[in-house]
């Protein structure tokens, strides 16, 4: 075969090739394209053989009623009180010698039987009496400082006389504590008499600690500042009741204790109440907490610089309160309730008035309450009515 005949059998096997070539292509298109015909006529088919609701079966009337669900309300809410402080005070050192120990610091508390330093290494403890000691006392004694120590023995657990008179289980009560924290006891050779060196006096069952005066290793004279408590709770006002809050008696938490607050009161007094404030967290954070734009790092706002704070000022302190006695809560529809005015309405069931309190609203409910034994489990969700309770003469 020449070289020309070769060139042209070449050229026509590549035409071939390349026929081929497209041949294949257009193959695979055509099925390609039948299958997604093949796909769009299922889903037709499937869309138009699909089953239908038979229509006997479908409802051409909206529900009119609606079945209601009983819960416990306690509208337990963040409560705001203003705290009215009294002055600061200064503890002095009942004793003299030199200080070997320190047992507080600023921003911490101190409480009656807790120890506050050590003297030539002997535990000097604090200790909270109605009526600062202010002479020695033997068994036997009467006075209303006897009385104050009795009592304050007791307020620590210990088994202290309930009257002014000092006697032998007021010594052994005070051992007892004087123990317990290391510190000096009365015996034989002191008389088993007890005067004002003996402890430091405090000016409440628990004080914070603003600002100390002493340090380890110098000495210190009896009557020597050794700290400056922050200001003691007075009282706390109530705010003004929001317009959400429901009425009556209700229960604050403070720390871990509870207490009462009736429904009409505006200001705390409670000793006790106070007590629970000035030992909080959250209160000692307010009251060591502002700055003289007056604001605070924790515990609320304060409208007191920070001077005034701790010298007859004001703190806001939140704690958490709630109703003493949660109420049956319903909820309903807010469609269903009618002639809603100044926390009442009116709910209509079996196309019957029946009056309520509005409580709250909650997640696109309404939350009621109805008074004495009475209740519903339904109601319509549209009044069929139009009828005041009061017609019906209430709840």
């Amino acid at each position: 075969m020449t070289q020309g005949s070769k060139v042209v059998a070449k050229t026509r096997a590549s035409r071939k090739e390349r026929r081929a070539s497209r041949n294949g292509v257009a193959i695979s298109i055509v099925i390609l394209l039948a299958l997604v015909m093949l796909a769009m006529g299922v889903s037709a088919g499937f869309l138009l053989t699909r089953s239908k609701i038979p229509p006997s079966l479908v409802s051409s009337v909206e529900a009119s009623t609606v079945k209601v669900a009983a819960t416990q309300f306690d509208d337990s809410r963040s409560v705001a009180l203003n705290v009215s402080l009294g002055e600061s005070s200064v503890v002095a050192s009942p004793t003299a010698g030199t200080v070997t120990g320190i047992a507080v610091g600023a921003g911490s508390s101190i409480a009656s039987g807790q120890v506050v330093f050590n003297v030539d290494a002997t535990p000097v403890m604090a200790l909270h009496t109605d009526v600062p000691l202010y002479r020695e006392l033997n068994s036997g004694m009467r006075g209303s400082d006897a009385a104050g120590l009795n009592a304050a023995l007791r307020r620590l657990g210990y088994n202290a006389p309930d009257s002014e008179l000092m006697t032998w289980d007021t010594i052994t009560a005070y051992n007892a504590l004087a123990q317990s924290v290391g510190a000096r006891q009365l015996s034989r050779e002191n008389g088993w008499a007890i005067d004002p060196g003996w402890f430091v006096w405090l000016p409440a069952d628990s004080v914070t600690v603003k600002q100390t005066s002493i340090a380890v290793g110098r000495q210190v004279a009896a009557g020597q500042d050794l700290f400056t408590t922050a200001a003691i709770p007075l009282k706390a006002t109530l705010p003004a009741a929001a317009a959400d809050l429901v009425a009556g008696e209700r229960v604050i938490t403070i720390g871990d204790q509870t207490f009462d607050v009736p429904s009409d009161a505006t200001e705390l007094t409670d000793a006790a109440m106070l007590a629970a404030i000035n030992n909080s967290v959250a209160f000692r954070m307010a009251s060591l907490g502002s700055d003289p734009s007056g604001s605070m790092a924790a515990g609320g706002a304060s409208n007191a610089s920070a001077a005034g704070a701790s010298a007859g000022g004001t703190l806001n302190v939140s704690y958490d309160w709630k109703l003493k006695q949660p109420l049956t809560a319903l909820s309903v529809p807010p469609s269903a309730v009618y002639d809603a005015a100044s926390g009442s309405g009116c709910v209509s069931v079996d196309a019957k008035p029946v009056q309520v309190s509005i409580i709250a609203s909650q997640l696109g409910k309404t939350m009621v309450s109805v008074g004495g034994d009475q209740t519903f489990d339904h109601v319509d969700v549209t009044p069929q009515i139009n009828e005041h309770c009061t017609a019906q003469g209430g709840a």
